[in-house]
């Protein structure tokens, strides 16, 4: 039986009928779409399908390669060795454009086209559920279900994903010094007392996630997850980690409160060896294109010219400098829009630091007890761009004065240096800033 006429939804035969729907626009005039369908002749279930008219073979190239020809004088060519079938043109364009000899073959054009692949997916991105689901309530969901499978029973349901599950938990134990047990019973609370994910592993341990995606750890929250579960659970051994898949400047108050920082590249490396182990599970492996996804972002800043970079980029960029200077980056928020900003303060003893807002180097003066800020101001101002002369360092007076508890003097627009291409050279970009470093 050809089940291309049956329904899909229930099985009964299908039938063909003609279908129209009127529809009256706002000025009066009307619009009707009309077409035949595959209409379910059980009413109940409702399936209707427009109905394709099949498309003919006009030409062909060799054995390999034939020329379709849709309603509207539409052209697409199919590659049959390959199964790729190409984007529509005008058949007429697709003809001037090449060699093709009249059809003399009798391919089934329904049966070609059953499992055909759209040349254009090969540059798509397939859907990935956490492209949508961004929350820290949907990640949440994701690593409990991923320790769940940790348990030794689930290794005969899926050894590999068993496996990846066991390197995450056991990972989160080695990094506070501990050997991982095998896991014979793990019992995950979300949203504990506000925090993310507590999980009691063999009675013995506690596991706490503070789970962040792209905010920061607040208000001494850490410490208060510690002790509520050391009032619920005295007798375990707590093991904190703080999860993070974007980047932030510094983990200082999380190291204080004795969480580990559990970060991107980290998570990466686990979900990498899952799958190069076999794990062919969807959720995780969207998960981890995911993830890879976010670190190409961060790294744009090496392919992309500078002018392309968007938010994730300057964070890359930034990473790379604090290997050279001691500074801190954050977005700075500001009633003219915001910008992703670096700063650090010279080895001199002066009131100065040194402030990257994107594309512009800012020197920046602190003014204390200062009475008269203006005069301050214009004072360092003066200092600074002698100064600037006096090295070559071509610092601007700023584009926009203030007076404030921190002050811009001097500004620079054009600091990074790039290749012949557009990109960034960053070793140079470098030595450009430890010139102004030296100096203020």
């Amino acid at each position: 039986m050809n089940t291309k006429y049956l329904c899909p939804r229930c099985g009964t035969k299908l039938r063909e009928k003609d279908w129209e729907m009127v529809h009256e626009m706002r000025d009066g005039s009307i619009i009707m779409d009309a077409h035949q369908v595959y209409e379910c002749q059980d009413h109940e279930c409702g399936y209707m399908k427009r109905w394709e008219s099949v498309p003919e073979i006009i030409a062909q190239q060799g054995d390999e390669r034939l020329l379709l020809l849709y309603p509207n004088e539409r052209g697409r060519i199919l590659d049959v060795e390959t199964n790729l079938i190409y984007p529509e043109f005008h058949y007429q364009s697709i003809l001037a454009r090449g060699y093709w000899d009249d059809y003399i073959g009798n391919h089934d054009v329904e049966l070609l086209l059953e499992n055909v692949r759209d040349s254009e997916a090969a540059y798509m991105e397939t859907p990935n559920i956490f492209e949508f689901a961004t929350s820290e309530l949907s990640q949440d969901a994701f690593l409990c279900w991923l320790m769940s499978w940790s348990q030794e029973t689930h290794r005969s349901f899926d050894k590999s994903l068993h496996d990846a599950s066991v390197d995450f938990v056991s990972m989160m134990f080695n990094v506070h010094g501990i050997p991982v047990p095998t896991i014979e019973k793990m019992e995950i609370t979300r949203q504990f007392q506000g925090l993310d994910i507590l999980a009691i592993i063999n009675d013995t341990y506690a596991v706490l996630i503070e789970d962040k995606t792209f905010t920061k750890n607040h208000s001494n929250q850490l410490e208060r997850y510690r002790e509520a579960v050391e009032m619920a659970h005295p007798d375990k051994i707590q093991l904190p980690i703080y999860y993070k898949i974007a980047d932030q400047s510094h983990y200082r108050s999380v190291v204080e409160a004795k969480y580990f920082p559990f970060t991107r590249d980290r998570m990466l490396k686990i979900l990498q060896r899952g799958r190069k182990n076999g794990v062919n599970h969807p959720i995780f492996l969207d998960y981890l294109a995911y993830l890879e996804k976010l670190e190409s972002k961060i790294n744009s800043y090496k392919i992309k010219p500078i002018i392309d970079w968007d938010g994730f980029a300057w964070q890359g960029f930034y990473k790379e400098l604090q290997m050279h200077f001691d500074g801190n980056w954050g977005y700075v928020s500001n009633p003219r829009g915001g910008f992703w900003g670096f700063w650090w303060k010279p080895q001199s003893k002066k009131n100065y630091y040194l402030q990257l807002e994107q594309q512009v180097l800012c020197v920046k003066i602190e003014a204390e007890d200062i009475q008269d800020l203006r005069k301050f101001r214009n004072e360092e101002m003066k200092s600074v761009l002698s100064e600037s002369e006096k090295h070559g360092l071509l610092l601007q007076k700023p584009s926009r004065l203030g007076t404030g508890k921190t002050m811009t003097v001097a500004q620079k627009t054009n600091y990074i240096r790039t290749q012949e291409n557009g990109l960034i050279d960053m070793d140079k970009t470098i030595e450009e800033l430890k010139k102004f470093e030296l100096c203020y």
